[in-house]
């Protein structure tokens, strides 16, 4: 519904508050502290200036992140980084929030770098500001990138630094910065090499070739290849599985497999393990709690379902079959001598 309503408002031009005006009677008279027209027209455009170009939203454990610069295919921009960075960076430390959901809005995921910017700002001073998003991983927590649309050159890179991908079939993904000389900003080389090996990504990083979801998902870069304008959607249904298990022995064993892949005898190996170590005693914490469910019956023969008390969506649930055992009353004396 937002996303109607910002195309709503962006087609006609007309800001809230204008549009509001125009509700008004006609024979209402005009307060006293209302502005003229011009500037109003002034007051509108600072508004369209300022506006955050990410919108975060909120469902409970799972958090989404939107970029929405839709008239430039959601290129990325200084001001664009910074609110990135800000919004990792408080998802990262909110207690509540367990699983992150990166989008790009309208369709498309992520552009990259703008080349404008790149123009008027440098190539370093982009680089600088796009320095959170270099971190292998992302986060310590669980990300997720729903990919529709482009994703390529540092939006690829965005897509690979998650730790999940849903990828839409039409989605197109590749280093489009070959074209320009921009090499991978965000250690993309070696996070694609980690993630599909050194043949494939070799491929990719130096001819710079579009790949398809399709591809992608042949090349194992992609956790769930879904319909075109699905990968939101089953990107959250995602999330939301993710969310119900404890999530501290989940972000120990993801360390523990980024490490092996990518972050081998550096500076962030060891802050890795330094959170895994912190972690280890709310696991074993976790584990108690698993063994008493366990021994309750919660999630015996392999089953998924029903692991914490929260009530489940239609498609949590699987098909069941109760056994149900039938016992017969004895037959009286006289009708067991007519058998």
């Amino acid at each position: 519904m937002r996303v109607i309503l910002n195309r709503l408002f962006a087609a006609t031009n007309l800001p809230i508050r204008r549009y509001a005006v125009r509700l008004r009677s006609n024979d209402a008279k005009p307060a006293e502290n209302e502005k003229k027209p011009e500037e109003a027209q002034k007051e509108s455009e600072n508004i369209e200036v300022n506006k955050k170009n990410i919108v975060v939203e909120k469902y409970g454990p799972v958090t989404t992140l939107n970029i929405d610069r839709q008239t430039t295919r959601n290129s990325l921009d200084i001001p664009t980084l910074r609110e990135m960075a800000a919004a990792i960076d408080a998802f990262d430390n909110d207690q509540e929030a367990k699983i992150l959901v990166i989008n790009g809005e309208g369709g498309t995921f992520c552009s990259g770098f703008n080349m404008y910017e790149i123009a008027k700002e440098g190539y370093q001073n982009m680089k600088d500001a796009a320095r959170r998003l270099e971190r292998r991983p992302l986060c310590d927590k669980i990300t997720i990138a729903a990919v529709s649309g482009y994703a390529v050159a540092e939006g690829f890179e965005i897509a690979l630094s998650c730790d999940l991908r849903v990828i839409e079939e039409t989605a197109v993904l590749g280093c489009l910065g070959r074209r320009f000389g921009v090499p991978q900003s965000l250690f993309g080389a070696r996070k694609m090499t980690g993630l599909i090996g050194l043949s494939a990504a070799l491929d990719l990083l130096i001819t710079g070739r579009l790949i398809t979801g399709v591809d992608a998902n042949r090349l194992g870069l992609a956790c769930k290849l879904t319909a075109t304008g699905t990968a939101l959607g089953e990107s959250v249904k995602l999330a939301k599985s993710l969310a119900k298990f404890p999530e501290n022995a989940m972000i120990m064993d993801k360390m523990a497999a980024i490490n092996s892949q990518l972050n081998p005898n550096s500076e962030d190996s060891m802050r890795d393990e330094a959170i895994m170590s912190s972690l280890l005693g709310n696991a074993i914490e976790d584990m108690k709690e698993g063994v008493k469910k366990f021994q309750a019956g919660i999630g015996k023969h392999g089953k998924f379902y029903k692991l914490t008390e929260v009530p489940l969506k239609e498609w949590e649930l699987e098909e069941t079959v109760d056994e149900v055992t039938v016992q017969m009353k004895d037959k009286p004396e006289t009708e067991k001598k007519l058998t």
